[in-house]
């Protein structure tokens, strides 16, 4: 499961162009909304007041997969309904759909990632983080314990494969110069999406990019033995893995609707760690048949990794938007970014 989306860049400059396209509809929309008279607002503002569901659409990032349990058991306990929302799930087409969608408000929620988030903001792309679904990472630096790997600085002269992203490139160099090597050795090599194809084949050596609770598990599962080390442990500051993202738009005018659906979704959580066995159940009757699940993969995928550090950082849901700024800054100071974000320009906390 990669990280950091291959046509990221790609994906971001469409979302300029339908920026301006959705700009021009929406002048349109405003004669239209002046136009209306004021009993028709009423009856809308009444018929919501009775009841009436509120319909959210949410993009994913990827297939159904471990990290998606708290979604799919609060729409099969009917908490976004008990909330008064109507959440119906859409999947991505093309990896940059949900940073590209939200940003054209084309989607009214998508699941993406602080690093995607912070370069599509940086582009002046009207989209900010309002919870989080994983805060603690899932990535980290995976190799076998066999190339002799035991720190950061033993990847001079070894090939690292990555997803074509310039962070992660920037991860690699900083933390073999925190362990005091010399990143000019190391050769990045992109892979793209094949990531454990790349290094149970050795044409790498290690891996940034992949998933401990998804890569990293197959491939101990395959016969491997794994090794990795941890960001943090070598300078990289600390950030969340999976966030949820909205327009501008959609926090400025529909606050209420994201506090909403945040709520349910900490109660999908939590009935979730009461009953995983069940919550994995309820995942399983969601697979896509393209995308075929290792029901023992995810199920330690979620026992193992996922409840613990989906509130790792106290309590499910929530975003610190001091600890956005402090990795966009170290992005930034790293030339991965072409603007200094402030934690207020990432991030619109709605817990």
């Amino acid at each position: 499961m990669t990280t950091y989306i291959k046509r990221l860049m790609k994906g971001i400059t469409a979302v300029l162009v339908l920026l301006v396209l959705a700009a021009c509809g929406q002048s349109t929309q405003n004669d239209a909304d002046q136009a209306a008279d004021s009993p028709a607002d009423d009856q809308t503002t009444e018929s919501v007041a009775e009841g009436e569901l509120q319909d959210v659409e949410l993009t994913l990032d990827w297939y159904p997969n471990a990290n998606h349990v708290p979604i799919y058991t609060a729409l099969k306990h009917g908490y976004f309904e008990e909330a008064g929302l109507n959440v119906t799930l859409k999947m991505p087409a093309e990896a940059d759909d949900p940073i590209r969608l939200v940003g054209a408000n084309q989607t009214d929620i998508a699941v993406s990632y602080p690093g995607v988030l912070m370069k599509a903001r940086a582009e002046d792309i009207p989209v900010k983080a309002f919870g989080s679904l994983v805060q603690r990472r899932l990535d980290a630096i995976m190799y076998k314990e066999e190339s002799g790997i035991q720190s950061p600085k033993d990847l001079e002269g070894k090939k690292i494969g990555y997803a074509s992203d310039s962070i992660s490139e920037e991860i690699i160099y900083s933390m073999v110069e925190e362990d005091g090597g010399d990143a000019s050795k190391v050769e990045m090599i992109d892979v793209g999406y094949d990531l454990m194809p790349a290094l149970s084949t050795d044409n790498v050596d290690a891996l940034i990019s992949a998933y401990m609770n998804h890569e990293y598990l197959l491939l101990e599962d395959e016969g491997y033995n794994m090794g990795h080390f941890e960001f943090q442990d070598y300078g990289i500051p600390e950030n969340q893995e999976l966030i949820f993202i909205a327009s501008d738009q959609t926090i400025d005018e529909r606050s209420d609707v994201l506090t909403k659906f945040m709520t349910a979704l900490q109660k999908g959580y939590e009935t979730a760690v009461e009953n995983p066995d069940e919550a994995i159940e309820t995942l399983f009757e969601n697979e896509e048949n393209e995308y075929a699940l290792d029901k023992d993969i995810e199920i330690q995928s979620w026992k193992e990794f996922l409840i613990e550090y989906m509130s790792a950082d106290g309590e499910f849901g929530t975003i610190d938007p001091a600890q956005y700024e402090e990795y966009a800054k170290w992005i930034y100071e790293r030339g991965a970014i072409d603007s200094e974000l402030t934690g207020e320009d990432l991030t619109a906390p709605a817990l």
